[in-house]
């Protein structure tokens, strides 16, 4: 009796430590990154991810075609000539200077895709004028009347940066697609030819900003 009477007696004073060490390991931090939440469909043409995420693709699609285009409201009785080339006043509210500019594409895109791409010295497609106004140089380009639709694929998160790629179609035939643009894998497949397009989303001072983006027609 006496030796069951000690071995209770050990379990119950080592039965505080036991449960304490349990409880330690439960609440240990992971040593990976969480996982973003995603949302798997993209057949709103918009990738797979958060409603947050796809508002900011949204607004940064707009904005990168209407760069891409030139779809700019100008003021040709406003030109601005710097070298061989002129550019025009934008005339919108939203670019009202050439800073409201930067600010606005600061939303969506980091410093670096600005400077690097969007206003590439090899683009030269944007001036700040003398009067501190945005002036653009009318070279947009056409769309691609062969594209049909897209499709979003391989999302790969952490926790400082999303990247996630996209297939876009283009149609074979020796005139412009005629139908609505699809966003699932097309069973006639054969009848496209494909591209294969990178998009990376990175934190920048604490703000989701797209790092690499681009347009597919």
């Amino acid at each position: 009796m006496k030796a069951k009477h000690s071995i209770l007696m050990i379990f119950v004073l080592l039965f505080p430590l036991i449960l304490s060490s349990c409880k330690g390991a439960t609440s240990a931090s992971p040593s990976t990154p969480q996982s973003l939440e995603t949302n798997s469909s993209s057949q709103d043409g918009l990738p797979p991810l958060e409603d947050t995420f796809k508002t900011l693709y949204q607004g940064a699609d707009e904005m990168y075609t209407k760069i891409v285009f030139g779809n700019f409201h100008c003021d040709v009785n406003q030109p601005f000539t710097k070298g061989d080339l002129t550019y025009y006043k934008v005339d919108e509210p939203a670019f009202d200077s050439y800073d409201a500019f930067i600010e606005h594409l600061s939303k969506y895109f980091t410093e670096d895709f600005i400077n690097n791409t969007i206003l590439s010295p090899d683009q030269s497609r944007f001036i700040k004028g003398e009067d501190g106004a945005l002036y653009l140089l009318d070279a947009g380009r056409g769309s691609n009347i062969l594209y049909a639709g897209h499709v979003f694929h391989s999302i790969q998160q952490t926790e400082n940066e999303v990247t996630f790629t996209a297939t876009a179609y283009y149609t074979k035939a020796q005139e412009a697609y005629e139908g609505d643009p699809f966003f699932t894998t097309p069973k006639n497949i054969n009848d496209f030819t494909t591209e294969e397009y990178t998009f990376v989303l990175v934190k920048e001072k604490d703000a989701w900003k797209f790092d690499q983006f681009s347009c597919f027609f």
